[in-house]
């Protein structure tokens, strides 16, 4: 892997993981296109999932941080019997729980019933993506007034469910989350920050899985300088990614991405005809 490769990889990741575009989607259509695997060394795919994550934590710092103090509190709670989850922390810190089950429970059906191969299809893949192009032109329309201090955990559920779909490639993981976190009628900026702050351990939960495989292969082809670069890129591109949404979702331009995922998916169409 040259620096340039380093580098590009970085950039890639950073702003798939977090624009509502589906970067595994992406990568079917690139396989079918070129008839290779975009995915690279594992192990530094693995890498880059850490740096988006350290661009989730640095963008939301501060509830991130919030977060892991009420989960130590609130579990010293639970076990003096003095459970207490109405402060607007203790709620978001359970939404995130509800939310997050759901996908962990689709991820351990997929590994049980070997299901891998059905997510490289390339027709799933076209039509997921006009899913998620009609995710963005409805979050343009949609409003909502719940924060975490009286949003519903229904609408946690209704999210950790999306998340959980998501997992089909071209069915964007970001954008499913912010839709579900709109629809179930969450402001749209606390949708957002819910929906980035989900992310976290769905990206830990795939670096482990992925960091599993690594040590199953053995051994590790570090080369330092290149890894290093590819983490900055990633890390610099992933808060740059995370800024950009927070300014779209005030602005309501999400039918940007639903336009580009339409034309995404005519492609992928295209691809799986062998058209092109």
């Amino acid at each position: 892997m040259t620096m340039l490769q380093a580098l590009l990889s970085g950039v890639i990741q950073g702003l798939t993981e977090f624009l509502p575009v589906s970067s595994s989607g992406h990568l079917v259509i690139f396989n079918a296109l070129f008839g290779e695997s975009g995915g690279g060394d594992l192990a530094f795919t693995v890498f880059l999932h850490l740096a988006t994550l350290l661009a989730v934590v640095v963008c939301f710092r501060k509830d991130v941080w919030a977060l892991i103090r009420e989960f130590f509190t609130a579990l010293w709670d639970l076990l003096r019997g003095k459970p207490n989850f109405k402060t607007p922390e203790r709620r978001f810190l359970l939404m995130v729980i509800i939310a997050t089950i759901p996908a962990v429970l689709a991820g351990a059906a997929i590994k049980l019933l070997h299901l891998d191969s059905f997510l490289e299809n390339i027709f799933v893949v076209a039509v997921m993506l006009v899913v998620t192009a009609a995710f963005m032109f409805l979050i343009d329309r949609l409003r909502g007034a719940y924060t975490e201090k009286d949003a519903p955990y229904r609408v946690s559920f209704l999210t950790g469910c999306l998340q959980a779909v998501a997992i089909l490639p071209g069915l964007s993981r970001s954008g499913s989350t912010i839709f579900g976190g709109v629809l179930g009628g969450l402001q749209k900026e606390f949708a957002v920050k819910f929906a980035f702050i989900l992310s976290i351990p769905a990206i830990l939960g795939a670096a482990l899985l992925e960091g599993l495989d690594v040590i199953k292969s053995g051994g590790l082809d570090i080369n330092p300088l290149n890894w290093l670069i590819g983490f900055a890129a990633a890390a610099v591109c992933g808060v740059l990614a995370i800024q950009f949404i927070k300014l779209l979702i005030k602005n309501k331009k999400f039918w940007v991405f639903g336009i580009y995922c339409l034309a995404a998916s005519a492609v992928a169409f295209l691809a799986g005809f062998g058209v092109i």
